[in-house]
């Protein structure tokens, strides 16, 4: 699946919407958030590509003060349209990468949204993004779907 297949409609039901306050900060963190954190994966998968040893920091990402720098910076449709261009960025280099270099390990510094750390962890590459297009993806597109309506 594609990192980028639901991603299109859920960004496209918020146009459509006028949502709460509260919804509309959480909307703004989420797109912002997604827009930093394929910018991120994008620059790991062209390490993948390079063979560098790959570590993905997510905290720019996570961080509150980016991504009110971000927020601040641009209108909700230029949001979306960074998602989306991030997204396509990430989704090109991914298809590049070869088969046998979808095994790479990467090493994993995160933190969650409370900016706390997560225990360091390694996956391959292909398992990441697994992970990414399975779980963390579907998880977001659920949650602007729903915050669209509030």
């Amino acid at each position: 699946m594609p990192p980028n297949s639901t991603r299109p409609a859920a960004t496209e039901a918020i146009n459509t919407a006028t949502p709460s306050l509260h919804a509309r900060s959480a909307i703004d963190w989420t797109l912002s958030h997604l827009a930093l954190s394929d910018r991120i994966l994008a620059a790991a998968a062209r390490e993948v590509l390079t063979g560098l040893p790959v570590t993905i920091d997510n905290r720019r990402a996570m961080d509150n003060t980016a991504i009110a720098s971000l927020v601040a910076s641009t209108t909700h449709t230029q949001r979306v349209d960074l998602v989306r261009r991030n997204a396509t960025d990430l989704s090109t280099v991914i298809k590049a990468i070869p088969d046998h270099a979808a095994t790479t390990l990467v090493q994993l510094r995160l933190v969650g949204r409370d900016g706390q750390p997560v225990p360091d962890q390694q996956l391959s590459w292909s398992d990441l993004i697994r992970l990414r297009a399975t779980e963390h993806l579907p998880g977001h597109a659920a949650r602007l779907r729903a915050l669209a309506t509030e």
